[in-house]
């Protein structure tokens, strides 16, 4: 599920974002708390406004941004700074998949395939 939003920047696919209720845009989480969304498609400028927007996913399986690396096994899904990592010891907003056989190991800023159980 996506729909097409303000964003406060030009944010890379893969971004995590949440809502900023002051500025009313999307941003990128610093720590995946509320409801948390992924930049989904290329952010497009409106050439007379100039905000950007684009399409946030919000539940479903898409490519997010590994902020470290990310272990074979994947694991539950957390956030920080805009980007996924694996932390075990957490209930996590998803899963980050395990690696595919045979790919090479998964590091910071590589799109990686979450699954998000909002």
């Amino acid at each position: 599920m996506f729909v097409k939003l303000k964003l406060n920047d030009n944010l890379s696919i893969g971004t995590v974002v949440c809502h900023n209720a002051d500025n009313d845009y999307w941003e990128a989480s610093t720590n995946g708390q509320g409801l948390t969304g992924v930049v989904g498609r290329d952010p497009v400028q409106d050439e007379t406004t100039l905000e950007w927007s684009a399409s946030i996913y919000f539940a479903g399986t898409v490519l997010a941004l590994a902020d470290r690396d990310i272990p074979d096994s994947g694991g539950n899904l957390s956030v920080s700074n805009g980007k996924v990592y694996v932390d075990n010891n957490s209930s996590g907003l998803g899963i980050v998949s395990p690696n595919a056989r045979g790919q090479d190991q998964r590091i910071a800023n590589d799109l990686v395939l979450i699954h998000i159980n909002q």
